[in-house]
């Protein structure tokens, strides 16, 4: 009977505690055990070959890259990686905008999976919610980060005058940190 033992990079799982924490072996484990690697296939890789190029690709940029040409990309905090249903996305609601036009707000298409337009942070917000431990009706899903601070901002900042009416930040700070 064959020895049933999982490996990774020829060693048993069991051993990856074993194994330096900055291996490539240790890293693969971590990858393979890793519940939502499935995900990755649903984004767009920049390439190492794209993030050189001064030009537009002249290649199907929604066809992954060689594996060995991918980007290592750790910028999620800014602008992650694009999903891959985006183009089609925005084609569709390009499509409704042309053939329902103020509509669009108001009626949804049965051939579509798009909502319609007023409705279509409902889906949002039903994700969001068990995700923030709050009730659907308790979340709003809208804007980004600076523009929801510029609107808490001005919502509550009333200058003084006669005393404290500025605000001092950093020269080259990230928009969301003004």
């Amino acid at each position: 009977m064959a020895d049933s033992t999982p490996t990774i990079g020829g060693q048993a799982t069991a051993d990856a505690q074993s194994l330096p924490h900055d291996s490539r072996e240790y890293a693969d484990y971590l990858t393979s055990q890793d519940p939502l690697k499935h995900l990755r296939a649903e984004f767009l890789i920049p390439s190492k070959a794209d993030l050189a190029s001064v030009t537009l690709p002249a290649h199907d940029h929604t066809l992954p890259p060689a594996s060995h040409d991918e980007s290592v990309y750790l910028c999620g905090n800014s602008l992650g990686l694009q999903p891959r249903r985006v183009s089609a996305r925005l084609h569709q609601y390009l499509s409704t905008w042309a053939t329902q036009g103020v509509q669009g707000h108001f009626k949804a298409l049965s051939d579509s999976p798009l909502p319609a337009w007023l409705h279509a942070d409902d889906a949002a917000a039903k994700a969001m919610a068990p995700l923030v431990g709050a009730a659907q009706a308790e979340i709003a899903v809208m804007e980004t980060l600076t523009a929801n601070l510029h609107f808490i901002l001005s919502a509550f900042y009333r200058p003084d005058v006669n005393g404290r009416h500025k605000i001092i930040i950093e020269s080259k700070a990230f928009p969301s940190d003004h």
